[in-house]
């Protein structure tokens, strides 16, 4: 996606801030380029379940908003606006009492529809989970 024109950081940024959910799980916006993104979880202990490790829901709500701003950033400059329409994760290992950062890439960015691969690893670098999201683009 290196061709596509220059994004509006700013923009998504806002966007991103403007989520009262993503303040909430304490998640923080690195647009690499357009079609690659990273998005960090700070760790907190609500995000816990009964056992100590984190919910798999978290992993499920970072790889949603990490996947859609992967898209975001790549269409945004031409005024599409992407909207998931599924998402499949796979949890690989559990995480107790660290960070998550997920990093989307558009694999494939088409007229009516964008498909994003993420990958989430743990803030040791574990790999932890891999998911695949497909968005619906609104014009």
């Amino acid at each position: 996606m290196s061709d596509a024109p220059p994004i509006d950081d700013t923009f998504l940024q806002q966007t991103f801030q403007d989520c009262r959910f993503h303040r909430y799980l304490r998640k923080s916006l690195e647009v690499v380029e357009p079609g690659w993104v990273r998005v960090r979880l700070e760790y907190f202990e609500d995000l816990e379940q009964a056992m100590g490790m984190l919910h798999g829901g978290v992993y499920a709500a970072l790889l949603d908003t990490s996947s859609y701003y992967a898209a975001l950033s790549a269409y945004q400059p031409g005024g599409e606006l992407p909207l998931t329409q599924e998402y499949k994760i796979n949890l690989l290992a559990p995480v107790e009492k660290e960070d998550l950062v997920a990093e989307s890439r558009i694999v494939k960015a088409g007229k009516r529809l964008a498909v994003v691969e993420t990958k989430i690893r743990s803030g040791s670098d574990k790999l932890v989970a891999v998911g695949l999201t497909s968005l619906v683009i609104r014009s």
